[in-house]
């Protein structure tokens, strides 16, 4: 299938609701009183631009009308995912995933596997599919690999369609509050400003003015603390029969404490209060000093931090803490609550589109161009680790300044991002049995992504040395940086592709299609490492007494960045020992004046990639069908870090499904969808240790499995009662292992194999964990054979029950919603530490629709038991002790979705 498969109606009349704004009102008006809960209502799409019922449409595919929306409250994407099978979101990355296939770093130039379109034109991410029924008439989940149309997409696309312009005047607004100190303001309006030109105008200014988490630090709440506005426009102009255009101009902008990359979670255990520096504690983790680590002095207020510290770590003779109350983290008694002294804030500016789809009509074919241009700029500032210390101070010797350290860290992530993309069709309209489309599609993309990680407070950062104390003098460091990553990459994506379908007979049809796919990535990168932690300030200088003790405040900070990074020269050169090149380099790394480490990166590939499916339609109410697609991702860089072997290669994904579709009179309607998933070259990040720190790899994993059974089901049993329900198995699996050969206690893994180093978990000890045998060093490599895909819900359940009640005048709907989901892996480590438990979630929702249409108001309770529930799989950190536990322990850091919620929103329409 496409991402042409555009609904044009659907089941509006379904739950008896007005249609929304996607007609003139007094039609609106018409159709609200013609309809009503009895019967399921039959959904009209348009697959490859042709109109045809849902349930003749050879994919797995869940549509989500206006008016369901309205009354279940599908309001946000998570609400999406609760009634969409197989589908998975992660709202602090903006990512999707549609039966484990997803993108799965931030790292930009790792490509979406789940294509997302609004108004057929492709975005980046589904972002807007929280818009409410004023703005989008429909959304749609479409799995498996897509290529008829649009940009590549391994994994399945995501539809979002907008209410077009009316061509009678239709006016409405909408407010709502609810606690939390939310409140919304929306509003629309359109008509006919000339013969064939309809316009429309639409925005909405969305505020929260209190977060759902509590810092105990003195600091401003956070989570969903937002302020978002939005205004549109659309032209619709159809000067003939044989001509139509279309477009819409939007402009974006929000800022605040919630939203993507906000405060989303918790961290569940202790903070490391008894290690200097702990690797998996802190943003660019391993470069600096664990601020909690200032619970050892003894006036940090707990005895056993003091007494459970490392004893080659220097002594802390005082602290200062922001709340003298908070001895530990706060979120293990209560996860709505949090200490962190630097707020999290994001902002996203010049959030700015211009789209259109012009299409010109010809005998027996038509002609489609859509195409635009979006961009944005994403600004996020955080701090790098919670905890309630502002500064804590080192032992010195007699007669020497004390090392005051500062562990307060501004870790500031950027994404400056535009594209343009432009498709255009040729498609045949006539009523021969053989229907074709053929096209070609271009896609450009420009994005910068700096992530800098400073401490302004601390001094020695301003001058750093090479060496140690002494040494010479490296680039100056203005910025008081420790971690400086960049990219800027260019990404260009052509591709052709061709479909055609012959209809044997009233029973079976054929189809085929076919694309070609050429992409280009290039850009550069730079990198540069400052070094201030426990292997720096430990150093023996004396029996029990460490540098940081003997040369207290003149203790220096050290540039490591050629130790860190590719460079030619290097005694180990991580790249050609010839050249100091590798495959994806395309110049030698060096060390600029300014210090950063920098070169270049780049690589095309391409690939042929296509489908076919049969179609047997035993009956007028049943449909079933076969389906194979081949998807393709081309490489992706681990870009930003100047780092070895620093691109993946290409992935391919088979996909075989098997669909049935019945419908039951007017009664119920049922898909049902079996998969499997045959998964070549995963491209998957990873955490590595690199001379003590942190940092992220790319590789592929050879071989791997999803395969799995989708349900969904609207039941109408009775007048005025719609019951709509959806279910998903998904089992996932990692098919290769880890084999090798074991020399002196050391592992050489063999080619194709995959081993890896659980920097959660570097010694293999904690539960599940399968380290290879015959390893005897402290860091062993594991297999992850077997294990889960990162956030593929093995299963997923959700059921809703509206019924409507008629008055004279008016109406009552009310709606009851369950959702259960099981537990979920954030990584291929399929430990404890890494997985959220399952959850369920109760809502409940009330529209009172008043007479002629006029005026509607909702009530809503969402998450009515107050559960905790979690959007994605966790991310384990594995520290390195605390004031109760000696050696390494595991906690979760996790994401929620809101706690309880709720509100009234009124809804008047003038005319």
């Amino acid at each position: 299938m496409t991402k042409h498969l555009l609904l044009l109606t659907c089941a509006t009349g379904a739950l008896g609701l007005w249609a929304g704004a996607s007609q003139a009102a007094t039609a609106a008006a018409a159709a609200a009183d013609n309809q009503s809960a009895t019967n399921v209502t039959e959904i009209v799409v348009t697959a490859e631009k042709r109109e045809q019922s849902l349930q003749k449409v050879p994919v797995a595919v869940s549509v989500f009308t206006g008016a369901q929306r309205d009354v279940i409250g599908i309001n946000t994407v998570q609400d999406v995912t609760n009634f969409a099978p197989g589908f998975t979101y992660d709202p602090a990355n903006v990512h999707a995933y549609i039966r484990g296939v997803g993108r799965q770093s931030v790292n930009v130039t790792d490509d979406q596997r789940v294509a997302n379109y609004e108004d057929e034109f492709y975005v980046y991410s589904p972002y807007g599919l929280d818009k409410s029924s004023l703005f989008l008439s429909q959304e749609q989940i479409e799995r498996g690999p897509q290529n008829v149309g649009g940009r590549n997409a391994s994994g399945g696309s995501i539809d979002m369609i907008s209410v077009r312009p009316t061509d009678e005047p239709y006016g409405e607004m909408r407010a709502s509050v609810g606690n939390f100190g939310a409140n919304d303001i929306e509003g629309a309006f359109s008509g006919q400003v000339a013969p064939g030109l309809d316009v429309r105008i639409a925005g909405f200014d969305k505020n929260q003015d209190l977060g759902y988490y509590r810092n105990l630090a003195g600091g401003p709440d956070e989570g969903n603390v937002i302020h978002e506005y939005y205004v549109e426009g659309q032209v619709d102009y159809k000067p003939s029969d044989k001509f139509e255009f279309w477009a819409r101009t939007f402009f974006e902008n929000w800022d605040g404490r919630g939203d993507a990359g906000s405060r989303t979670g918790y961290q569940s255990g202790s903070w490391d209060e008894t290690n200097l520096t702990d690797a998996n504690a802190y943003v660019g983790g391993g470069l600096f000093v664990n601020p909690n680590y200032g619970y050892s002095a003894i006036n940090g207020g707990n005895p056993g931090a003091l007494a459970g510290k490392n004893p080659a770590d220097p002594l802390v003779t005082s602290v200062t803490l922001i709340n003298p109350n908070i001895r530990n983290n706060p979120a293990m008694n209560d996860p709505y609550t949090f200490a962190s002294p630097i707020p999290r804030t994001v902002t996203l500016g010049n959030y700015d589109d211009f789209n259109y789809i012009a299409t010109w009509h010809f005998d027996g074919f038509d002609v489609k161009y859509n195409g635009g241009a979006q961009g944005y700029d994403y600004h996020l500032n955080y701090n790098g680790l919670d905890t309630d210390v502002s500064s804590y101070t080192l032992y010195a010797i007699p007669g020497v300044t004390p090392l005051t350290l500062y562990p307060l860290i501004n870790s500031n992530y950027e994404e400056d991002d535009w594209w343009t993309a432009h498709d255009v069709s040729i498609q045949s309209t006539s009523d021969s049995p053989l229907q074709w489309t053929a096209g070609g599609f271009y896609y450009y993309q420009h994005y910068n992504q700096p992530y800098e990680v400073s401490d302004p407070l601390q001094p020695q950062l301003a001058q750093p040395v090479f060496g140690g104390p002494g040494g010479p003098n490296a680039a100056p460091n203005p910025n008081h940086d420790l971690l400086y990553l960049d990219y800027d990459f260019t990404v260009e994506s052509v591709a052709g592709y061709g479909q055609a379908s012959y209809k044997i007979n009233d029973q079976f049809k054929v189809t085929g299609d076919i694309r070609y796919n050429f992409d280009d990535k290039y850009g550069t990168e730079s990198a540069r490492y400052l070094y201030m932690g426990s292997n720096l300030l430990d150093v023996p200088i004396a029996p029990g007494l460490p540098l940081a003790s003997y040369f207290g405040a003149a203790t220096p900070s050290l540039d490591i960045t050629a130790a860190q990074t590719c460079l030619s020269g290097n005694p180990t050169d991580c790249n050609s020992a010839a050249h100091g090149l590798g495959r994806g380099v395309t110049s030698m790394g060096i060390i600029t004046p300014s210090g950063y480490a920098y070169r270049d990166l780049g690589i095309t590939s391409d690939a042929v990639t296509g489908g076919a499916d049969i179609e047997w339609t035993p009956t007028p109410d049943i449909f079933t069908y076969f389906r194979y697609g081949r998807g393709y991702a081309s490489p992706s860089f681990n870009a930003g870090q100047v780092l070895a072997n620093p691109v993946t290669s290409t992935e391919f994904l088979n996909s075989y499904e098997v669909g049935y579709k019945q419908s039951f009179g007017k009664a119920l309607l049922i898909d049902l969808a079996a998969f499997y998933y045959d998964y070549d070259g995963l491209q998957l990040p990873i955490s590595i240790t690199n001379g003590g720190v942190t940092q992220s790899q790319f590789i592929n994993v050879p071989k791997a499995i999803s395969t799995g059974v989708e349900f969904e089901a609207y039941w109408s049993p009775i007048k005025d009662l719609l019951v709509t329900t959806s279910y998903s198995f998904d089992y996932t699996s990692i098919q290769t292992g880890c084999t090798g050969t074991v020399t002196a206690g050391v592992l050489t893994p063999a080619a194709n194999s995959l081993c890896l180093i659980d920097t959660n978990d570097p010694g293999a000890i904690e539960p599940g964990a399968m380290p290879f045998p015959g390893q005897t060093g402290a860091t062993k490599d594991q297999s992850v054979k077997g294990d889960p895909l990162p956030d593929a819900t093995e299963n997923k359940i959700a059921v809703d029950v509206a019924y409507t009640w008629h008055f004279d005048p008016g109406s009552l709907t009310t709606s009851f919603t369950g959702v259960w989901r099981d537990t979920q892996g954030g990584t291929v480590f399929n430990r404890f530490y890494d997985n959220a438990p399952s959850w369920y979630d109760l809502d409940f929702r009330a529209l009172w629709k008043g007479p002629n249409d006029k005026y509607e108001i909702i009530g809503f309770v969402k998450n009515i038991t107050n559960t905790l529930q979690y959007d994605v799989g966790t991310g384990g950190v594995g520290l390195a002790g605390n004031a109760t536990s000696v050696g390494q322990y595991e906690t979760n850091i996790t994401d929620l979705a809101p706690p309880r919620t709720y509100g009234l929103e009124v809804r008047y329409k003038f005319f």
